[in-house]
């Protein structure tokens, strides 16, 4: 019976740790989300620049500096135990005379951005690799994350394919149109956030576009 008792508490404990994150996150969301309407606008922003892409053997590389602001209410969130997921977005597009562009291929790249109480820590971890590096600054993990330095794009076979197809299309055509974006994945976020900051932030930055030889 003693051995139950203890196994209940411990269960108990267990379902309450994170429901108890969850409020203290809701409860500040909610401090921060009155401050953003008498402020009159929220602090965060995701910026892209120097943004480049090169072609090499069956390879294509992303180069590009995403400096990424974080509103109060996901900062303190973030330092409460909720990850953050990133998604960087690259989009190849065949321009069609008076009609939209014809999709070729689309690379994505999801990030995770966890703080860790016990260490003082923060961890980048590239979902797809599973290759992650540790920050002691919340300002040096958003460097770090946004700092993009001939990162390979097409990690999957049919994105290796899809760069035949774009080659052939280069070679008839001279041009093709690229479009970049990062944004937070709020869908990540628990599902009780996921409105709240849907509707009171755009974490997104604008969609970065140029032409491709």
């Amino acid at each position: 019976m003693k051995a139950d008792r203890e196994k209940r508490r411990l269960a108990l404990a267990i379902l309450l740790v994170p429901l108890a994150t969850l409020a203290v996150f809701l409860a500040l969301v909610g401090l921060s989300t009155r401050s953003l309407f008498v402020n009159g606008a929220a602090e965060g922003a995701i910026t892209l620049d120097d943004v480049s892409v090169q072609r090499d053997a069956d390879q294509l590389y992303l180069s590009a500096t995403v400096d990424i602001k974080l509103p109060q209410a996901i900062r303190d969130g973030l330092d409460s135990g909720v990850a953050l997921d990133f998604i960087l977005m690259l989009e190849l597009r065949q321009p069609v005379r008076y009609w939209f562009d014809r999709s070729l291929v689309l690379f994505q790249h999801h990030y995770r951005l966890s703080y860790y109480e016990l260490t003082r820590h923060y961890r980048v971890l590239a979902m797809q690799t599973r290759i992650s590096r540790n920050y002691r600054s919340l300002s040096a993990a958003l460097q770090g994350m946004g700092r993009l330095n001939r990162l390979p794009m097409a990690l999957a076979d049919s994105d290796r394919n899809a760069l035949v197809e774009i080659d052939a299309l280069l070679a008839a055509h001279g041009q093709l149109a690229a479009q970049l974006s990062f944004r937070l994945d709020s869908q990540s976020l628990p599902l009780p956030l996921q409105p709240l900051i849907a509707s009171s932030w755009r974490l997104a930055s604008k969609e970065y576009q140029w032409p491709v030889n």
